[in-house]
Order: C-alpha cells, then sequence, then structure tokens
C-alpha cells in the first residue's frame, strides 16, 4: 500500500512539473522567437538609420568637393594659365594660387587630401601636396591616361598599384567655348577618408563603398567580404538593397545598400548576424534563470499539493487495513474533501450491506446444507445399485435371455460411469463414445430395428481430450426429437473431423427436424431442449463464442447439429 500512495503521489509530482515545464518551454521558445523577431525588426530599422547617416556624410563630402571645384575655375590667373602656353613662372605662381584656394576651404580642415593636381589640355601638370605623401611620375602618368576628356561628372576609381588611396576626377570646361582646357584631379587617402565619414556608426558594423572600378572599406579585413559582395546579383535596378540576410566568406551577414547617384557608387552597411544572436543569447539567459527559478518553485509546490491530496487516501488505506484485519467496523470520518467524505459514506454503507447479505448466506447455506444432509440420507447406496443390477444380469444369464443381459450391463456401465466422471470437466473422446455407444444400444433395444447408426471417427482422435458428457446430449435429442417422432426407419450419424488443429464434431439425423433454423439460446426452443441450451453455454464458457452450436435442418429432411474445439492431447501424466 505504501508503494501505491507512493507511486500516486509521485505521478502528481511529475505531471505539475511536467505540465509546468511543457509550458515553461513552450513560452522560451515562444519568447526566443518574438524576440529574434523584434530584434530583427530593430536591427532593420538601425541598419536603415546607420545607411541613411552613411550615406549623409558621404554625399556631404562629396559635395564639398564638388563645391570648391568652381573656386578654382573663377581664379582668373588659373584659367589664364591653362588656356595658354606657360613659363616656369606662370607655373609656381598657379600652383601657389592653388595652394592659397585650397586652405581657404573647409577641406584643408579635413585632412584626408594627399594631393591636388590641374592637368591641362596638352597634359601639363599643376600639382599641390595637402600632406606627407610622395606619388611617382608612373602613377600620376596613370591617371592621366585614364582620363575620359568627354565625361562630365565627378569621377572615383582606384589605381592597381596604389590601394591606399582613391582619386576623385572632374574635367574642366571653358565657359565661353565649352571646350575642354584641363581635369581638376584629388587624391584621398581611404583610411583617413572612411574614418572621417563614419564617426558615430557602430564600430563593429562594416561600410563598403564600392563600384567596378573601385572599393573603400571601414574594415581593411574585410576585403574577401567587400569582392563578394560585388560579385553578387542582389542589388536592384537602382542599385539598391533592402534589409536582408546574405553569405559573405561563409558568414552570415545582414545589409541593406544603396546608390550615391552623384558619383556612381554603391554605399553599403553590413554587420555579422553573431551580433544578434550574442545580444538575443544575453537576453535569453536571464530569461531562462528566471523559468529555473519558476520550475523549482513548481517542483515545491507539486510536492506540497501532492502530498496534500495523498495524505487522506493515506489515511483511509489504514483504516480499511484495519477493518480487513478485524480491528475496526467502519471508517471515521474523511471531512477534508467532499468527495472524500462521499467516499467514505458509501464505503460504511456498502460494509452494512455485505454484512446483511453475508448473514442472510449464511443462513441459506446452513438451510441447504440441512437440506443435503437429509437428501442424502434418503438415497440408496450407488454400490447397493450396482450390486442389484449384476444380480439381475446373472439371472438373466441363467435363463439364456441375452438381450435382458446386455441391457442390464448398459445400463449398469452408464450409471458407473456416470457416477465416475460427474465431477470432472474433460475426458478422452474415447470414453465419451464408450458411454454413447452404452446410451444408443439401450435405445436401440428399446426400438428395437427402427434406429440405425453409423460412428465415424478417426482412430488417432480417440485420444483426445473433449468436455464430459458433450456428445450425449446431442444423441440423445436427435433419438427422443427427431426420430422417435418419425414414422418409418430413422439414421443416425456421428461424425468427428479435425482440420488445423481443430475437432469438428457432427450428430446428424433423417428425423423430423426442427420447424426453422434457430441457435440454440433462442427463446423459440421449447423447454425440451434445455440439454441443447446448456449444452451450448458450457462450450461457451469453455472455448469462446466460436465454440458454440450450430443447427442445420430442413424438416422432415434432416437435422445436423455440430459444435468445433480446439484439439487437446491427453497429457503424460494423465495417462
Amino acid at each position: 500500500m505504501r508503494q501505491r500512495i507512493s507511486s500516486l503521489r509521485f505521478f502528481i509530482t511529475s505531471t505539475i512539473v511536467l505540465i509546468v515545464s511543457i509550458v515553461l518551454l513552450c513560452s522560451t521558445l515562444l519568447y526566443y522567437f518574438r524576440t529574434s523577431t523584434l530584434l530583427k525588426e530593430n536591427y532593420q530599422r538601425s541598419f536603415t538609420n546607420q545607411l541613411n547617416q552613411a550615406a549623409q556624410q558621404f554625399t556631404e563630402q562629396f559635395d564639398t568637393i564638388e563645391s570648391i571645384i568652381p573656386l578654382f575655375l573663377s581664379n582668373s590667373f588659373i584659367i589664364n594659365t591653362l588656356n595658354k602656353e606657360f613659363s616656369s613662372e606662370d607655373k609656381v605662381s598657379m600652383e601657389k594660387q592653388m595652394s592659397q584656394i585650397y586652405y581657404s576651404t573647409s577641406l584643408s580642415d579635413k585632412n584626408f587630401t594627399n594631393f591636388i593636381s590641374i592637368v591641362s589640355a596638352d597634359n601639363s601638370v599643376f600639382k599641390i601636396h595637402t600632406a606627407d605623401f610622395l606619388s611617382s611620375s608612373n602613377t600620376e602618368q596613370a591617371v592621366i591616361d585614364t582620363i575620359d576628356h568627354t565625361e562630365t561628372k565627378l569621377i572615383c576609381f582606384t589605381l592597381p598599384s596604389d590601394q591606399d588611396s582613391f582619386y576623385m576626377i572632374r574635367n574642366l570646361f571653358s565657359v565661353n567655348n565649352g571646350k575642354y582646357i584641363g581635369t581638376f584631379i584629388i587624391n584621398i587617402n581611404k583610411t583617413k577618408w572612411m574614418n572621417y565619414c563614419i564617426k558615430g556608426i557602430d564600430p563593429t558594423w562594416s561600410i563598403f563603398l564600392f563600384n567596378s572600378d573601385m572599393n573603400v572599406l571601414s574594415n581593411p579585413d574585410s576585403n574577401t567580404e567587400c569582392h563578394e559582395l560585388q560579385e553578387m546579383k542582389i542589388f536592384d535596378k537602382e542599385g539598391a538593397v533592402n534589409f536582408q540576410e546574405i553569405s559573405l566568406n561563409q558568414k552570415p551577414y545582414f545589409i541593406v545598400a544603396r546608390t550615391l547617384s552623384l558619383v556612381n557608387l554603391t554605399l553599403a552597411v553590413c554587420a555579422p548576424k553573431n551580433i544578434l544572436y550574442k545580444d538575443l543569447n544575453t537576453t535569453l539567459h536571464s530569461y531562462l534563470l528566471f523559468l529555473f527559478l519558476i520550475l523549482i518553485a513548481a517542483m515545491f509546490i507539486s510536492l506540497i499539493m501532492s502530498r496534500t491530496i495523498t495524505l487522506p487516501v493515506q489515511k483511509m488505506v489504514f483504516h480499511i487495513n484495519q477493518i480487513a484485519s478485524g480491528k475496526q467496523t467502519t471508517l471515521p470520518p474523511m471531512r477534508m474533501y467532499q468527495e472524500f467524505d462521499v467516499w467514505t459514506n458509501a464505503f460504511n454503507e456498502m460494509l452494512k450491506k455485505l454484512d446483511i447479505s453475508y448473514n442472510d448466506n449464511f443462513q441459506k447455506q446452513l438451510l441447504l446444507k440441512n437440506a443435503e444432509i437429509r437428501s442424502l440420507r434418503a438415497q440408496m447406496n450407488p454400490h447397493f445399485l450396482f450390486n442389484i443390477l449384476n444380480t439381475i444380469a446373472w439371472k438373466a444369464e441363467m435363463c439364456d435371455n441375452e438381450e435382458i443381459y446386455q441391457m442390464v450391463i448398459s445400463l449398469g456401465e452408464l450409471l458407473k460411469m456416470n457416477t465416475l466422471f460427474k465431477d470432472q470437466d474433460f475426458i478422452t473422446l474415447e470414453q465419451e463414445m464408450k458411454y454413447v455407444k452404452f446410451y444408443i444400444y439401450l435405445q436401440q433395444m428399446r426400438f428395437e430395428d427402427k434406429i440405425s447408426c453409423s460412428i465415424q471417427i478417426p482412430e488417432h482422435l480417440l485420444t483426445c481430450k473433449i468436455p464430459c458428457f458433450c456428445i450425449q446430449p446431442l444423441v440423445e435429442n436427435a433419438i427422443v426429437h427427431g426420430l422417435e417422432p418419425k414414422k418409418g426407419k430413422g439414421k443416425l450419424s456421428i461424425q468427428i473431423i479435425e482440420t488445423d488443429k481443430i475437432i469438428e464434431i457432427s450428430i446428424i439425423d433423417n428425423g423430423v427436424g426442427f420447424s426453422n433454423n434457430c441457435e440454440p439460446s433462442e427463446t423459440k426452443l421449447n423447454h425440451t431442449h434445455i440439454g441443447l441450451r446448456n449444452l451450448d453455454r458450457r462450450l461457451e464458457l469453455l472455448f469462446g463464442e466460436t465454440s458454440r452450436l450450430c443447427i442445420d435442418s430442413i424438416p422432415n429432411e434432416y437435422t445436423t447439429v455440430s459444435f468445433k474445439i480446439p484439439k487437446k492431447e491427453v497429457e503424460p501424466y494423465d495417462i
């Protein structure tokens, strides 16, 4: 009993903990996905804001550079020098004018330019250095060779031999006749330029500024990612990309991008996806700690609840054991819960009824026992009856009356077998058929030559066990109710066959038959067929529904009563 109560307590505790755990798990998953969605939406807004901020910074710097070019073109000395042949003194004077104009602008304060050059139409170079930067003549000649004198917009590109800086170029045309008069060139340090433009942007994010001829990176180690991004076909017709997840250098990234139409450059803002998971995990850790504390509290509460529920059950089991041992007669009141109080009252009421029923049955058994004793006293001794029948048989034999002798012997054997086997459930088929043959012999003697009988039984089945007295009632029913009322001679056949470890026993007669086919248990059969109903019920109890009697009859032609039972061999200890 204690083990069962403990199991019940364990079941209640584990059920509560399991339910709480499932609820907490679902809430954790919901919290995780909801939080990741919110963080992703927040990242999308942040990316868009960062992109707009960076785009504004870069656009402002391009506008600044665009704005100083008219200052150089408004200087008459510079324009006149570009439109005529000049001397070395003129070149020096022009570079002084260029230097004065540069340092009068806000561009000089930003300190990201290396030098400024103006190339005349005849490829003469006027150059001022704005930082500690030395460029070779080959580098300058490469820049001059790449100039397209027909381009009217600001051009940005990088030389393969100089990856630390990039060039911003603008062709100059005469205001009077629109003729090409030279090219304005600014060399900009990539690192200084990018550091100036991305002030206030999260340093863990990567800023890419690129086109087919150049790229400028906020992180020099992101060169591989930038090249992969340049080759991707993810940009729309306007060169923009909405917030999405991509893979760069085999790592997941979030990205947004847009095109700076002024210089035909694409600006992209990228951040590793693990930053999102890092923020999410940081938030989730505190949430999981809170859930763990809730789970611990749920376990303590479930233990208390299970003890509260099982305690009255334990008390009730104790009192029931006391009643079983005879130490008390009723359950005491259980008023902790209404259900237990109802249970107690019902149990006590049941005890009262059982006590009354037991007393009644005891009185009935006592009366029955007395009646049985009186009946036994009135019965004749079976041995006395067998001795009398043997004496009659001996007298008939002495008078040479063989028929009477055989009839008395058969009757004696019937009574003897009925006495020997009345308390047995199973006997062998050979013993059953011995009993049946005695009965058929007596009936044949009674009706003389009116009844003939054929028995078809495989010899190997004679040792099988069958229910005691299961064939004789069918033979008796066939003779008494089928053949006896029939006019003329009657035939009785007993057939036993074996199929798939199943023995099928059939009793066939050509008597008057039944008025219609029916089951033995149906109420249509009159009281004379009570033997069939009893046998049918006994077969059902022993072997199940499939072994019930099956009756097939056509009035005045034939009647077949059959049943099937499992083949049961005689055990060695039964022999």
